[in-house]
């Protein structure tokens, strides 16, 4: 939240902020300054929004359709935790218009994502999804609908969906629900979103406005950043002062949690006997950061395993 209004130029007064949280006091000192309407989340509503099927996932659904509720004639631009934004979301908000709605970033065709999962050994979720999508007529805005394995799954850790769009919203949670139901993907959430956005409206990327990091290692590089910065002082300082601060460490953030990401990739690509984008993504990771010693030993270690194993 603070990131987006660091970044922010446009008219305040037609923005309102929503936090959905089990702690509102834990935010209050960081946000002083900022209006934001707190949604408690009970370990009872997050039981209910989690469905017969408890899908963590689900509860995304549920807070969209719970927004409209609470302000029926705004968009909303819902964000991920763990996204923090890079570039004035001006230009980004401007894009959502009747007919038009916002994800994150494209990541794969659906007739990809067997060879995506394989990698970690989870291709049977996949194939069950893609059986379904050959079987399984959905409703969505009163007509039958089929999705096919051409469309493109997005990721969610960005949503903009404007109030004229509101009536897709149950239909997305009952495709969400069927989805889980029937195969038992993590994912269903973000593809439940994928396919009916593309399907009914022109889906548009966020990607170059804000950063999300969503892998555990990077996780823990954001923790470690965030509890520095969230210190007494920081909930101390003006608002004007707590948004400069944040709107200088986020260009920095998001060049090293980059760098790290190219490092797991070069260091999977070696383990993987893939020398040549394991180079291409060492050198990549150099463009944002200095060399690491944690990467340099990793690296050394994989090239001694793969000794030991040819001799």
């Amino acid at each position: 939240m603070l990131s987006f209004w660091a970044w922010y130029s446009g008219d305040k007064a037609g923005i309102q902020t929503i936090i959905y949280t089990d702690n509102p006091e834990y935010f209050r000192p960081y946000l002083a300054g900022i209006s934001v309407h707190y949604e408690l989340l009970t370990p009872a509503r997050l039981t209910q929004m989690r469905g017969p099927a408890q899908y963590v996932h689900r509860v995304k659904a549920l807070i969209l359709e719970h927004s409209f509720e609470l302000f029926p004639s705004h968009d909303v631009f819902y964000i991920d935790t763990d996204t923090f934004f890079t570039a004035d979301p001006v230009g980004l908000l401007s894009r959502l218009e009747p007919g038009t709605s916002l994800m994150h970033q494209p990541e794969y065709l659906m007739v990809d994502a067997v060879r995506e999962f394989a990698r970690f050994g989870q291709q049977h979720y996949p194939e069950q999804f893609l059986k379904l999508l050959e079987n399984e007529v959905f409703e969505v805005a009163g007509q039958p609908t089929r999705f096919y394995s051409r469309q493109v799954a997005w990721n969610s850790g960005l949503l903009g969906i404007s109030h004229e769009q509101l009536p897709l919203l149950p239909d997305i949670r009952r495709v969400l629900d069927t989805f889980f139901e029937r195969t038992g993907w993590f994912v269903s959430e973000q593809l439940a979103f994928s396919l009916v956005l593309q399907n009914r409206t022109q889906l548009q990327s966020g990607q170059a406005y804000l950063f999300h990091y969503w892998g555990r290692r990077q996780k823990h590089i954001m923790d470690r950043q965030l509890s520095i910065l969230i210190q007494k002082n920081f909930a101390q300082a003006s608002l004007a002062e707590r948004l400069y601060c944040v709107h200088q460490l986020t260009v920095q953030w998001q060049r090293e949690v980059e760098c790290d990401r190219l490092r797991e990739g070069s260091l999977y690509a070696f383990a993987h006997r893939q020398p040549t984008a394991g180079i291409k993504y060492a050198l990549k990771s150099l463009t944002k950061g200095p060399l690491s010693r944690y990467f340099v030993r990793r690296l050394l270690a994989l090239g001694r395993r793969h000794l030991s194993k040819a001799a």
